[in-house]
């Protein structure tokens, strides 16, 4: 149960840090404070592979790889796992060798399809048997008037991911949803599928890529990394260094609800106590909650935590869990992307 499962240092258990980037590991340019120096400590202590997974596709595996070792990550580029990669592993298995593809991503996201053998191009003249399209924050406005033609020529639709949004070091952004929702709305079609989280294909190459017996899916979002965990039964830690804030959480449907939390994935490092239910009142160490709402003290991540589990008991609503945070003066760190 969410929240309701108690575990050694997740680092010693798990074998696997299928770790999300963008508000998880960086936000923008920068990491996130405290997290790679951990993230090696555990790697090191504990032989946790740390695994990178993104459903940013506008960038190749080795220049994500380069960045996060300018981070100072102990990573190479085979331990980073894009949508890019995913969907073109689809794309090959359903088309065949050769295909013509028209991209609608970056030059990286192309390079991904020429390595699967199949053809990559813009030629605004050509027959199309796919279109992929991806993140591409340089994207030409009238490339999505071509992008509807091929669509609406019959090619076979491929996403490599789905997100609304993305953190930036400005703000929170417009993802590649918004502009695959935009061609659905010109076209009145829909992707045949979608590569990147929280659909599976991008979660089942990581995991094949490192032979995991037991991950653990490290994110920040609910709707792609979370619901992409539990859609494939793994366990899942979130973190609130990126897009989530609480009352996202407390609002979370069952499909939507994360193993553990923890303030950033440093929190790789901490053991886990089970928030406990019992007859209409929820507690944890000292904290407490029944109907008329939150008692006791502690820990500010431990008052998160049951107050989470007491609004899915239907024990209080999510006004009065932010309303007990509130009164406790329990805001999101600094620096999340929010």
């Amino acid at each position: 149960m969410p929240l309701q499962q108690s575990s050694d240092v997740l680092a010693k258990v798990y074998d696997a840090a299928l770790l999300d980037l963008d508000g998880v590991v960086y936000i923008g340019e920068d990491g996130v404070p405290g997290v790679v120096p951990t993230l090696n400590e555990m790697h090191q202590q504990y032989g946790i592979a740390l695994t990178c997974i993104t459903n940013n596709a506008a960038r190749s595996p080795k220049t994500v790889a380069e960045h996060l070792q300018r981070l100072g990550l102990q990573v190479t580029e085979n331990d980073v796992v894009t949508s890019a990669q995913a969907a073109a592993t689809e794309l090959a298995r359903l088309l065949p060798q050769g295909s013509d593809v028209f991209v609608l991503g970056s030059r990286d996201l192309a390079d991904e399809i020429s390595l699967v053998g199949l053809t990559p191009s813009q030629d605004v003249d050509k027959t199309y048997a796919a279109i992929v399209q991806g993140y591409w924050p340089d994207m030409p406005w009238r490339m999505l008037g071509v992008a509807a033609k091929v669509i609406n020529s019959g090619a076979l639709w491929v996403g490599t991911n789905a997100d609304w949004t993305i953190p930036t070091s400005f703000g929170t952004s417009p993802g590649n949803g918004t502009m695959i929702q935009a061609l659905k709305i010109a076209t009145g079609k829909e992707p045949a599928l979608i590569a990147g989280k929280p659909d599976s294909p991008l979660m089942h190459v990581a995991i094949e890529r490192t032979g995991a017996k037991r991950p653990l899916m490290i994110g920040d979002r609910l709707d792609t990394d979370i619901l992409a965990a539990n859609r494939i039964n793994i366990d899942s830690l979130l973190v609130f260094s990126g897009v989530t804030d609480f009352l996202e959480l407390f609002e979370a449907t069952p499909e939507l609800r994360p193993t553990y939390l923890a303030w950033d994935a440093a929190g790789l490092q901490d053991a886990a106590t089970a928030v406990v239910v019992d007859h209409g009142l929820v507690s944890l160490h000292e904290w407490r909650v029944a109907g008329d709402g939150l008692s006791g003290q502690g820990d500010a991540l431990d008052a998160i935590r049951v107050l989470a589990v007491a609004v899915w008991e239907l024990v209080i609503s999510p006004q009065q869990a932010m309303q007990a945070l509130a009164d406790l003066g329990i805001s999101l760190p600094k620096g999340a992307a929010h």
